[in-house]
């Protein structure tokens, strides 16, 4: 499994502490460059893909995304993916 976020396959497991949250969707980043600045997760609970942003992920192992803050509903904001509302931001390849 991947390493980096830049590299991530989708369905690459999301977790919030020791809950699994959704899988890995797409990473977005903006530009030429190829650092990561969204990454797409489908949210389970939500049953709906969000955008999380990149410096919201604290590691990346062979286990999968773990997100920093340690409770499921600090994430309960998050927006709705849709790529209309992201224009500066593209999947990387």
């Amino acid at each position: 499994m991947a390493h980096t976020l830049e590299t991530l396959a989708p369905g690459t497991p999301v977790y919030v502490g020791e809950v699994r949250v959704g899988d890995v969707r797409a990473i977005y980043t903006s530009g030429a460059s190829r650092q990561a600045e969204l990454i797409v997760v489908h949210w389970d609970s939500r049953a709906e893909d969000v955008a999380v942003p990149a410096a919201e992920v604290g590691t990346v192992d062979e286990s999968g995304v773990r997100l920093m803050a340690p409770e499921v509903s600090t994430y309960a904001t998050l927006s709705a993916f849709d790529p209309a509302r992201f224009p500066t931001v593209h999947p990387l390849p």
